[in-house]
């Protein structure tokens, strides 16, 4: 970084720059119905996030710490630094951000770093600070919701009410402005304390938020749009008041107001650990809900029955034992509120313990019914966009707390190997093409004999080939495997092409300020075979936040412990395999994300982000064979150290 003596360079720049900013974009020249609404949003964005206006400023003190420094630059008449060295500021309080240790001083610094993004955006209209910013902002907004304290719900609502404007501004759109901050104005709606009689109105945010949708009333939707956008109003409201401080998913606390919610209900039943995680009660949907598909998978040892609908709703669980004089097996059945089954089999055999599925029509539903060749242990539950509903039985039993053999060998004879993507799901491309999906099963090809040579382990690869396999039966096949560890392996990607290193992740709620965990999970969430990459969107906290209860409800006993655990080791493994020819290779840690392919594991399991493959030099490193063989070696090693008690 270049010393603060720096801040008053570009001034021979300055007066051209100046005008440029206060010219309006050019997407503000529209017909004339559109350009009043859409120059309002153009108008509050430049008075909320500010305008980099270049003045004459002293130059700024040695000495002073990346955040004064930042926050110095926000002062409209301060000259701002060449723009790479701006960046790198911005990134740099973007990084302290992730490592402060309370959630208040990590939002404080991820909102000042997007404010000096802003900035810049305002200077040099480059779109890809303005997308840093807002994810800056939503990771904000998520820091200060981890507080009960009404000064920092407000603050993160100010910071989501930034990000929306800005998308608005981004998509030239007034109708996305409208959108977004609806979204927002529901979400603190739900968190705001009530306002008392008469008195001053109980935020601010929200009373900027209600003017700005007032004077754009013309660009709110109507129809079906309409009924979509309030269904998804109540799905953020829901999820906000199930995930705020003090509630736990699945609180039966939500005022009926939310009632159209999809806040998360958990059923446990401690005697066999039998898990259901299913939504409260969804929004009514605007049409018939049908299932279009049922996927299956089964062995002798466990199975995996995914129902797809084609809309979110409610469902209820029960299972009967067998009974050998009437000649019925052991069934689990579930019902599914306002579903039809017109086009699915009635009858679908499978074999192994799953015998058979079989589909009735109910009064007010449909029922789904596996049949079992004997009493399993079950865990069912949902995933939205599309809204599937996964049922897992299993003989063996949920692993259970270790605290027999703390720190000593512990028994791993099966290992699943995970390579990421396949067939018509490429993954993440690189800059000169090379594909994720190739790269990771050239890894797993690499990992399966070593196994087997070295630590004498059987191993199941998902896919052998390139070929696709839906997220849901990956972990399925793992299971009815009976893996005792679950490796996914992947190649990172980031808008920001000077992102590189290492990292690997375990299944949780990110942690408070790690939006980009959660955008990332959301992304290879998307990853379904002829959907387009549709999925639950990457730029919607609500329905991360929703993803992340519905996951992080999934562990029985201390398998978050293990994985996290697991996950640590192989970090530290793929350093230590790397560094030695690598020297610069970056360590980007171990995280907590929600990942659909990880949902539901019998097993500890991680998802091992190779490199950046978005970044040029990390793209040429894993097209070479030398470092995909480090790769490998480092997930032997880390298997070994888990095995070994480490």
């Amino acid at each position: 970084m270049k010393p603060p003596g720096r801040i008053a360079s570009r001034s021979a720049r300055g007066a051209e720059l100046a005008s440029r900013q206060h010219t309006s974009p050019a997407w503000l020249h529209r017909s004339a119905p559109a350009f009043a609404a859409i120059a309002l949003f153009a108008v509050v964005a430049h008075a909320t996030l500010g305008c980099s206006t270049e003045g004459g400023t002293p130059a700024a003190p040695a000495g002073i710490s990346d955040e004064e420094r930042a926050a110095a630059l926000l002062d409209p008449a301060a000259l701002l630094p060449p723009r790479a060295e701006t960046v790198a500021l911005a990134d740099a309080v973007a990084i302290a951000s992730s490592r402060a240790g309370a959630p208040a001083q990590a939002a404080s610094l991820a909102e000042l770093a997007g404010d000096l993004r802003v900035r810049l955006f305002r200077l040099d209209q480059a779109v890809t600070d303005a997308r840093e910013a807002m994810e800056l902002y939503s990771a904000a907004a998520t820091a200060f919701r981890a507080s009960a304290d009404p000064a920092h719900v407000e603050r993160a609502c100010q910071a989501e009410r930034r990000r929306a404007l800005l998308a608005g501004e981004l998509a030239h759109d007034a109708a996305v402005a409208y959108r977004e901050l609806y979204l927002v104005s529901r979400r603190y709606a739900a968190l705001a304390p009530p306002a008392p009689s008469g008195g001053a109105p109980r935020s601010q945010c929200l009373g900027a938020l209600a003017l700005a949708l007032a004077q754009a009333a013309a660009y709110r939707p109507s129809g079906d749009a309409l009924r979509a956008l309030e269904q998804e109003g109540h799905r953020v409201e829901g999820v906000a008041l199930a995930l705020a401080p003090g509630s736990a998913p699945g609180s039966s606390a939500a005022p009926a107001s939310a009632a159209g919610a999809a806040p998360v209900q958990v059923t446990t039943a401690e005697a066999t650990g039998d898990v259901v995680v299913a939504p409260r009660a969804p929004a009514a949907p605007t049409g018939p809900v049908k299932i279009t598909s049922i996927e299956r998978h089964g062995s002798d040892k466990g199975a995996r029955v995914v129902v797809e609908l084609s809309a979110p709703t409610t469902f209820d669980v029960g299972t009967l034992a067998a009974d050998e004089s009437a000649g019925k097996d052991a069934r689990v059945f579930v019902d599914i509120a306002r579903a039809t089954s017109r086009g699915i089999a009635k009858e679908i055999e499978v074999g192994g313990v799953l015998r058979r599925v079989r589909v009735g029509v109910q009064p007010d539903g449909t029922r789904v019914v596996l049949d079992l060749a004997a009493n399993l242990h079950r865990r069912i539950f949902y995933l939205p966009d599309p809204f599937r509903i996964v049922v897992d039985v299993s003989t063996r039993p949920p692993l259970r707390d270790d605290k027999d053999n703390p720190g000593g060998a512990r028994e791993v004879r099966r290992v699943a190997i995970d390579p990421g993507h396949g067939g018509n799901d490429t993954g993440a491309v690189g800059p000169t093409g090379l594909k994720e999906k190739d790269v990771t099963l050239d890894v797993a090809h690499r990992v399966a004999p070593l196994l087997a040579r070295e630590l004498k382990i059987e191993t199941l690869l998902t896919r052998d080939s390139d070929t696709y396999v839906p997220l849901e039966l990956r972990t399925a096949r793992a299971n009815a495997f009976h893996a005792d560890l679950f490796v996914s392996i992947h190649c990172n990607a980031s808008e920001n092409g000077r992102a590189r290193g290492v990292q690997t992740f375990s299944l949780a709620a990110p942690h408070d300020g790690e939006a980009t965990s959660a955008q990332l999970a959301a992304r290879e969430n998307a990853a379904r075979a002829g959907r387009g990459g549709q999925g639950v969107d990457p730029g919607d906290p609500g329905a991360r936040l929703e993803v992340a209860a519905i996951l992080s409800n999934l562990n029985v006993g201390d398998m978050a412990a293990r994985s996290r655990h697991f996950a640590e080791l192989l970090q530290r493994s793929s350093l230590a395999s790397l560094s030695p020819r690598y020297p610069d290779t970056k360590d980007q840690g171990v995280r907590g994300a929600g990942f659909f392919v990880l949902a539901g594991a019998d097993m500890p399991a991680a998802l091992f982000e190779t490199a950046f493959i978005s970044n040029p030099e990390d793209e040429a490193r894993l097209a070479t064979a030398d470092f995909r063989q480090k790769m490998a070696d480092a997930i032997v090693n880390a298997i070994r150290a888990y095995r070994e008690g480490k």
